[in-house]
């Protein structure tokens, strides 16, 4: 499975979704020609083997859409409706602020809902309990 996932890995720089089928990668070549793989949320670059080794799964590489689709589509968008193209972003700027909104909104409340740890303990009682005296420190 290893070895399909890194001899299907794409040759084209993109975004992907990766065979476990749960990550995206953000594939580029860097200015020195390097590969680079970056996946949301991990703070490592991958090259196309650890990707494939680390992210393999049964699922085909899937390449998302590029700027240039997202260009052409608000301009389809945008000329089907017969609204400027600048109009259109602003509406959909509108839409993906709103999202967020609600989105931070969720989480605020989540955050505010949950029970305080009850096994917090303060640091001088942890001190204590293991015979440190935190003022010699």
């Amino acid at each position: 499975m290893i070895a399909r996932s890194t001899d299907s890995a794409p040759t084209e720089p993109g975004v992907y979704r990766m065979p476990c089928g749960n990550c995206y990668v953000d594939f580029f070549l860097a200015s020195d020609g390097t590969e680079r793989w970056l996946v949301p949320g991990d703070e490592r670059s991958y090259t196309r083997d650890t990707v494939a080794i680390a992210r393999h799964g049964e699922h085909p590489w899937e390449r998302m859409y590029t700027l240039g689709h997202a260009a052409a589509e608000i301009r389809r968008r945008a000329t089907a409706d017969g609204t400027p193209v600048l109009v259109l972003i602003d509406e959909l700027a509108a839409v993906a602020a709103t999202e967020d909104a609600a989105e931070d909104e969720e989480i605020a409340r989540i955050a505010r809902e949950r029970p305080a740890d009850s096994a917090e303990v303060a640091r001088s009682d942890l001190a204590r309990k293991f015979g440190i005296d935190l003022d010699e420190l």
